[in-house]
């Protein structure tokens, strides 16, 4: 982990695309659970705030964040004492004195260490993570996924459904899309979608520099829906984004099917992010049958 790149905290800065190898291999000695902490995930969200921001603190790398219920965080730091550093920050003098609330996405057992040092953690429901079998989501077999083959069957008896890889070739294809989805669901209005719309684009943008993959649904000959994801850790792939055209009913069931079954065969498990709290959300999220939860907790400095 090459920390002569990024500047002693508390000094930050943002996170480029060169940094991607060297920090792919940070994350790849010191494997995650969270959806946030993947290099693709650093860079495409790197606008928004004080997201993606870079800096070292005791031979460990801190990455800037934001949620929307603390404000400024710092993910977990990435290294062999995460525990030690996190101690540090938490002194008076140093990560609060900067407008950090704490350090966000801390999961066990890291959590149970920091329990038993006397440290006070908050678990943070809206924002865990859901973790599906891949095999359970290719294949939505028995009773508990009829809702789910029931929306399938209604996408394919009443359109022409076929799913590609995503490739630059449909590049503009899915940013039209994300246009039309963004027109009907007013992005422009809610400061999360409008970030959630540039943080896409950006991966569109870049697809060929990061490692990312994808998948495209086409209805009648044109490209209706989308995913994007990426390796999460040895076992799990992550999905970032999953859009489809909501007037086209069963589009979205279509597209996580397929994107299993066709692209994440290496993987026993995919992370499906968190439901923000939204209950709508939620209900489809957890209609899908989760494996397990990544249940995410802060430690508060203010």
């Amino acid at each position: 982990m090459n920390l002569d790149l990024v500047p002693e905290f508390p000094s930050f800065r943002k996170v480029e695309l060169a940094d991607r190898d060297w920090i792919g291999e940070a994350f790849l000695e010191h494997q995650a659970e969270i959806s946030e902490r993947t290099f693709a995930s650093l860079f495409i969200w790197r606008d928004d705030g004080r997201r993606s921001g870079l800096s070292q603190l005791e031979g460990h790398l801190l990455i800037s964040w934001e949620r929307r219920r603390f404000g400024s965080v710092l993910l977990e730091p990435v290294g062999p004492d995460p525990d030690r550093v996190i101690g540090v920050l938490q002194e008076p003098d140093m990560a609060a004195k900067h407008g950090f609330a704490g350090v966000y996405g801390l999961v066990d057992p890291l959590v149970g260490r920091l329990k038993s040092a006397g440290m006070t953690l908050e678990s943070v429901r809206d924002d865990w993570d859901y973790v599906y079998r891949v095999s359970d989501l290719a294949e939505l077999r028995g009773p508990k996924y009829h809702t789910q083959r029931k929306e399938i069957k209604k996408a394919t008896s009443q359109h022409d459904i076929s799913y590609e890889p995503m490739t630059a070739e449909r590049r503009q294809s899915c940013l039209e899309l994300e246009e039309v989805w963004c027109n009907m669901k007013h992005c422009i209005l809610d400061k999360h979608s409008s970030a959630e719309d540039m943080a896409l684009r950006e991966a569109l943008t870049h697809m060929e520099g990061l490692d990312i993959f994808g998948g495209v649904v086409l209805a009648d000959g044109n490209v209706q829906a989308l995913t994007i994801g990426e390796r999460l850790n040895a076992s799990t792939a992550v999905v970032h984004f999953e859009k489809a055209n909501p007037s086209i009913r069963g589009l979205y069931q279509v597209m996580n099917q397929r994107f299993c079954d066709q692209a994440l065969s290496d993987f026993e498990f995919v992370n499906r992010e968190q439901d923000v709290g939204e209950p709508g959300l939620r209900r489809a999220k957890e209609g899908y049958h989760p494996h397990h939860f990544v249940e995410k907790h802060i430690a508060m400095f203010l």
